[in-house]
């Protein structure tokens, strides 16, 4: 997984270039501005460097050893890893085909040497800004795909999610077992018309805290509407997907609700449980399957765990 980077930090600006004067004049001009800075001497180290290092800017040199610069540009720009740090040649060849050649690698900008130290600041300065700029408005859309995929009242994640990912999990792996869990709130209509709509709805958002805290790692709730709810349980076999409903259904009948409204309600769920592959082949029946057994609980009498078999 790829490491999320503190934004707040001071940037860190890699230099790589094979002449030691350049790197020492570079490297002092920008520790003056502030920035952190770290060098290579050679492209090969460029690569090796960047997990360690994680720069917001390479200043990077045409006529290195063993690898171009402009071999190194192309390479960072085709790793998804690298691809959006930014690259400024900073380079003695001024030839235009040279300059045309570094943008075509994916340079984002080219200077030429010798350089004033105010032009090649401003450069830096733009391009950590266009930087800073990016993170932010990544993380942004990352926080918003989250929260269009998130029921506000629970927190669990909603029924579009459901549907856009549990099949593909299926269908990566289809050897591994995967339980459903199909979830109701016995006789919620009576909370709700005794406490109100209100007190209902923050019913359902404790409810859901209290599935959380029993919930294995890499298992999630999804509201499924009102209050029903649906436990995806990759990995557990039917046995494991059952032991894990009858102690989400004993944490909910221990747990007192409403508390923080001055009030002690009690609740109890029925579950309903099937598992992949052996209940179902696909999202849809899995799903059918879970909710017939939650149906049967029902009918039963309540406050249990049944399976589909």
């Amino acid at each position: 997984m790829k490491k999320q980077k503190d934004i707040t930090r001071k940037p860190v600006v890699l230099i790589a270039d094979d002449n030691r004067v350049i790197i020492k004049l570079l490297g002092e001009l920008l520790t003056k501005e502030g920035y952190q800075v770290a060098e290579v001497h050679d492209g090969k180290s460029v690569f090796k460097s960047l997990p360690s290092i994680q720069p917001d800017l390479i200043l990077l040199d045409v006529d290195l050893p063993e690898m171009s610069g402009f071999e190194v540009c192309r390479k960072l720009k085709h790793n998804s890893d690298s691809a959006d740090i930014p690259v400024l040649f900073v380079t003695s060849r001024n030839d235009k085909k040279d300059i045309l050649a570094g943008f075509a690698a994916g340079g984002q900008d080219y200077v030429v040497k010798p350089s004033t130290r105010a032009e090649l600041l401003a450069r830096v300065r733009t391009h950590l800004a266009l930087r800073r700029t990016q993170q932010k408005l990544k993380a942004s859309e990352a926080r918003y795909r989250e929260l269009s995929l998130r029921d506000d009242l629970t927190g669990f994640y909603n029924t579009r999610y459901l549907y856009q990912t549990l099949q593909g999990q299926l269908d990566m792996h289809r050897t591994r077992p995967l339980s459903v869990v199909f979830m109701d709130i016995d006789n919620f209509k009576y909370i709700v018309d005794t406490y109100g709509h209100l007190n209902g709805s923050r019913t359902l958002a404790e409810l859901a805290d209290v599935v959380r805290s029993v919930l294995p790692e890499g298992c999630y709730g999804v509201s499924y509407g009102g209050d029903e709810f649906v436990i995806v349980l990759a990995g557990y076999d039917h046995n494991q997907g059952m032991q894990i409903a009858e102690r989400i259904r004993v944490a909910v009948e221990k747990a007192s609700f409403l508390t923080t409204m001055d009030l002690s309600i009690h609740i109890t769920v029925s579950c309903g449980v099937a598992t992949f592959p052996e209940d179902a082949q696909t999202l849809t029946d899995l799903l059918a399957c879970a909710d017939h057994a939650l149906f049967a609980v029902k009918k039963q009498g309540k406050n249990a765990v049944g399976s589909f078999h």
